[in-house]
């Protein structure tokens, strides 16, 4: 698991302080970005590698409300296929201050050759961090 921490911030809201769905989807997309730069996979070196990746199959489903300035948590998970050839699902869960499951992002990640654009295999010095025992529990 990946975790990250934020803060509600006034562009992620509607004029009733509560956060709206493009907000969660560009928490997602940011917590993919983190764990990619933490794991050595800049954006400059996936450049470097000729790859670049796109999440696709986006599903939110929100529980409850975050509110603005209301600190939240959000966790990725993986469920990696080594036999699939391009795609690793990918859920990723929002949880409020006192730890209550608020919202769920079930995406998929698929890699894509900058060259051909077509989707490729995850590289494998990338898919060793997609790969581990690690078990979802679907909620919901």
């Amino acid at each position: 698991m990946f975790q990250r921490n934020f803060k509600v911030n006034g562009e992620d809201v509607n004029d009733f302080m509560v956060m709206q769905n493009f907000a969660y989807l560009k928490y997602s997309s940011k917590i993919l970005e983190v764990f990619l730069l933490e794991k050595g996979f800049s954006k400059l070196k996936l450049n470097a590698m000729e790859i670049t990746w796109q999440k696709s199959n986006e599903k939110l489903i929100k529980k409850s409300n975050l509110m603005f300035m209301q600190n939240f948590t959000v966790n990725l998970h993986f469920d990696y296929n080594q036999n699939n050839d391009a795609e690793t699902k990918i859920y990723i869960l929002f949880y409020n201050s006192e730890n209550t499951l608020i919202a769920e992002i079930q995406t998929t990640i698929n890699f894509i050759d900058c060259n051909s654009w077509e989707f490729i295999k995850m590289p494998k010095q990338i898919a060793k961090h997609f790969s581990s025992n690690e078990v979802y529990l679907e909620v919901g």
